[in-house]
């Protein structure tokens, strides 16, 4: 770090992903943009990301990420026993995730027209959408825009794919 730089200006380590780490690193960019999120409007939900062949194992991988207003408020792997908190569940393969997060970086934190949640989620795959309760798989709808700018957020991380 300069003298005059500071650890915010710092590059950050390349993070694996789907990794805890890499969601949370996402979150701190969201909390640190508050302005952008206010102009979309509050957040109140659970969504649970879900990368279907994303473990080591090459069974799920989930995070859950709980956004309150205007911010990401908690990050944590999401286990079985985690999915009544989840008011709606996004779910796709490796491929899909990677595509879609590569697209978001080449445009500079805007994913060309055909890697959006909304077109990858419209006709219920690549992109999944899954809730028990209609009414909280409707927010994943109503907060759409605001979990698209978390997502493109992503192009200020360096990613390394796991898979």
């Amino acid at each position: 770090m300069s003298a005059a730089g500071s650890a915010a200006d710092e590059p950050k380590a390349a993070l694996p992903f789907p990794s805890l780490e890499w969601f949370r690193r996402l979150a701190e960019l969201m909390n640190r943009n508050r302005a952008l999120h206010e102009h979309l409007g509050y957040i109140d939900c659970v969504a649970e990301f879900t990368i279907s062949d994303g473990a080591a194992d090459g069974g799920p991988f989930s995070v859950q990420v709980t956004f309150e207003e205007f911010q990401a408020v908690e990050v944590r792997e999401a286990r079985p026993e985690d999915a009544p908190r989840a008011d709606f569940v996004l779910e796709a393969s490796m491929g899909t995730w990677r595509e879609m997060l590569e697209s978001i970086a080449r445009g500079g934190g805007r994913p060309d027209l055909t890697h959006t949640l909304n077109y990858l989620s419209h006709m219920g795959e690549p992109l999944a959408v899954r809730s028990d309760d209609p009414m909280r798989r409707d927010l994943y709808f109503r907060y759409n825009q605001s979990l698209q700018e978390f997502v493109n957020a992503s192009a200020q991380i360096s990613t390394v794919f796991l898979r």
